[in-house]
């Protein structure tokens, strides 16, 4: 019989709620003591208070500092996260850490081992490259570099999505759509990022002068749907719609293209068997999109100096025949060559140390996690 642990996950973007919710829900539905701490960021909040979790946020006033630079906010917010985080967990025993942020800084002061998630190379999260020194343990997909930290990496074979968007995990609800008015057309959706991110820094997406060329482009086929981060002019508001949270990956599914600035939603939709276009500057950057739009072929990356480009895929997708089929097949391939991360998370965290042990001596351990997703 498994040993009942305390874990503590710490996250700090809506996407890693996504990565942990359903190792988290199984992890306490197994009995073990689960407490979640977080920062209000986007959506973030939403999430988690909708979840019935031991949660506590450690930043409800967020951490944007204005008036200064990124590198000095960058700064003074790890300086206070660790003290929050210390604070908060002086009093508490935890056998594990699970984060992408700073808790391991608490894990190496309290001598709690620490699993950090990375999914970029260490070239784009450099600014990240403390937080991985002071993780015990790094979880990362396979086709990401690390540099030096590869020597504590534990790679799998898949992709964050690969937690919950398995379709063990996730059956998207179709009327999600009908809710939004989108009954029988075809729908695309625009997806704009703020790109303020310490990471962002000099970076370029999509301009609105670009959102309303592509625009005239796609209402010849179908409805036009906006999600933004960002501040929009006033002849593209009509085209923006307001999505709960919770429904935004059910939109997406039943979508027939993305056209996005974001890695993560590029991911999602790559993952969900939906053609995506990015645009930014991070093309050819970012190993996980790398493979999922050179090898596995669910996506395109154009940077964003060649708008051009950008018209010419979207105009060759508008009129290629069957794409959606072909779309599908490529998923079920995906699909067949990644883990259930879930699954393999539960297994990890769960059986800690051992499991560490078990993967140092069995270099196939990863089999045991292909299922019949």
């Amino acid at each position: 019989m498994t040993k009942k642990k305390a874990f503590l996950f710490f996250i700090v973007h809506p996407s890693k709620y996504h990565l942990f919710k359903h190792t988290i829900n199984v992890l306490i539905s197994k009995g073990h003591s689960v407490d979640v701490y977080y920062t209000t960021k986007d959506v973030l909040e939403v999430l988690i208070e909708s979840e019935n979790w031991n949660s506590l946020n450690i930043f409800p006033e967020g951490r944007n500092i204005k008036g200064i630079t990124k590198t000095l906010s960058t700064g003074i917010n790890l300086l206070r996260t660790i003290w929050r985080l210390y604070f908060f967990t002086r009093k508490k025993k935890y056998d594990l850490f699970i984060t992408d942020d700073s808790l391991g800084i608490i894990g190496k002061i309290r001598n709690v081992p620490t699993f950090h998630f990375a999914d970029d190379d260490l070239s784009v999260i450099s600014t990240s490259s403390v937080l991985l020194n002071f993780a015990t343990h790094i979880l990362a997909p396979s086709f990401t570099n690390l540099g030096k930290y590869e020597r504590k990496t534990i790679k799998f074979d898949g992709y964050k999505q690969s937690a919950y968007l398995r379709p063990r995990v996730f059956q998207p609800n179709h009327e999600i759509p009908l809710s939004f008015g989108l009954k029988t057309k075809k729908y695309f959706i625009i997806r704009l990022v703020s790109l303020s991110a310490t990471h962002d820094s000099g970076k370029s997406g999509i301009t609105d002068d670009i959102v309303l060329r592509l625009i005239s482009l796609l209402e010849k086929h179908g409805d036009v749907i906006i999600t933004s981060e960002r501040k929009l002019s006033t002849n593209l508001e009509k085209y923006r719609i307001s999505v709960p949270p919770k429904h935004m990956l059910d939109l997406l599914s039943f979508s027939n293209l993305l056209i996005c600035d974001s890695q993560s939603m590029a991911l999602e939709a790559g993952m969900l068997g939906v053609p995506f276009i990015r645009f930014n500057d991070f093309i050819n950057e970012i190993g996980v999109l790398n493979k999922l739009e050179n090898e596995y072929k669910l996506g395109f990356g154009i940077k964003s100096n060649n708008q051009e480009e950008l018209f010419k895929v979207v105009e060759g997708l508008l009129k290629r025949k069957n794409v959606y089929d072909h779309w599908a097949n490529r998923r079920a391939k995906l699909i067949s060559e990644t883990i259930d991360l879930s699954k393999f998370m539960i297994w990890l965290f769960e059986n800690y140390p051992t499991s560490i042990e078990k993967i140092k001596l069995n270099l196939d351990y990863q089999k045991e996690f292909y299922d019949e997703a």
